[in-house]
């Protein structure tokens, strides 16, 4: 039997055979292509399937008093090809890319983009989380199929496994102070979201219930985080950091993504809302906690991930496409 996955370390998906006298699986893709569908003919002679050539790359859009719309989207121009989950941190912008099988982590600093981890040790499926002076990072990574949290300086020089006995779910967030990271997780009792202390320890939970991609106010006195998933949509909820719940409006995100940021100066929240892939921007004021919608967007591309630049006027967007090719295999007689 023939059939696509990704492996252990989250890279691909790839092309595997599973005898099924045996009950041994092994991988009959060798290169970079990544497979999305497979189909044999009722002879068993040819194979047809679809080999996908995705493109990611950054575009931005101003934060405006008006509406605004495709035409004052412009690309975010980096140096790698592929672009995707961007995250600012001080002078720096961090974000997913790949040169061979899976996607690591590069920072662009002063127009140089840098290498911080390779995608071919472990590849990134989440976004990475700056600590607020952008000296650390802290990102999910997936080694043979279990999920870890790890912690690496801006240049890569220095790295560690956060110990927990946590599953991790989504991407996590730093405290004010950078000596919290908080994620969502369970913990062998239940789903729920937890304050991990950097320097090591126990994670605590602070809620109950489904819960990932936390985001931290930046007056650290709330966080934000997506709630159980119901018809591809999720409740954004919120608690302070003891815990405590804080009642909040009622605004839905779509699933597969990080659609919540903070503005720098922490008066606005800034988030996704669409049903389907195109997503536009909304903002909720944080003080009088009304809406308003900052962008309408009629691009054909799957929306994820975006952040808000340093200085609150841009927002910095990813933009996916997935282009795929159809090929016929014919197998040996």
């Amino acid at each position: 039997m023939l059939y696509v996955a990704r492996d252990a370390n989250g890279a691909g998906p790839w092309l595997w055979a599973l005898d099924v006298d045996r009950k041994v699986t092994r991988r009959v893709s060798f290169g970079l292509e990544k497979y999305t569908s497979v189909a044999a003919s009722a002879n068993g002679r040819r194979l047809v399937a679809t080999v996908s050539n995705p493109s990611a790359t950054l575009w931005s859009i101003p934060i405006l008093d008006r509406l605004a719309g495709e035409g004052d989207v412009r690309p975010y121009p980096l140096p790698t090809v592929r672009a995707l989950m961007p995250r600012f941190g001080a002078d720096s912008l961090f974000y997913i890319s790949s040169r061979g099988a899976g996607d690591g982590l590069w920072r662009y600093r002063n127009r140089e983009a840098l290498e911080i981890w390779n995608g071919a040790t472990a590849a990134l499926l989440e976004p990475p989380a700056v600590s607020p002076d952008g000296r650390w990072v802290a990102f999910v990574i997936r080694q043979n199929g279990s999920l870890r949290l790890h912690v690496e300086t801006a240049e890569g020089m220095e790295s560690r496994d956060l110990i927990t006995s946590l599953a991790i779910r989504g991407t996590p967030c730093w405290s004010t102070d950078a000596k919290w990271i908080v994620t969502g997780g369970n913990d062998g009792r239940g789903d729920g979201l937890f304050k991990i202390r950097v320097q090591g320890g126990i994670p605590i939970r602070i809620a109950s219930g489904p819960a990932a991609n936390p985001v931290w106010s930046p007056d650290g006195s709330i966080i934000l985080y997506e709630g159980a998933n119901v018809g591809g949509q999720s409740p954004v909820l919120a608690v302070r950091p003891d815990g405590s719940r804080v009642d909040w409006p009622a605004i839905r995100v779509q699933r597969d993504g990080e659609r919540l940021r903070f503005l720098p100066s922490g008066k606005g929240l800034v988030y996704m809302q669409g049903e389907m892939q195109i997503q536009d921007f909304w903002i909720l004021d944080m003080a009088t906690k009304k809406k308003r919608q900052l962008a309408h967007l009629t691009a054909n591309a799957t929306m994820r991930t975006f952040d808000i630049t340093p200085d609150g006027k841009q927002i910095v967007f990813d933009r996916l496409r997935e282009n795929s090719d159809i090929v016929l295999i014919d197998l040996p007689k």
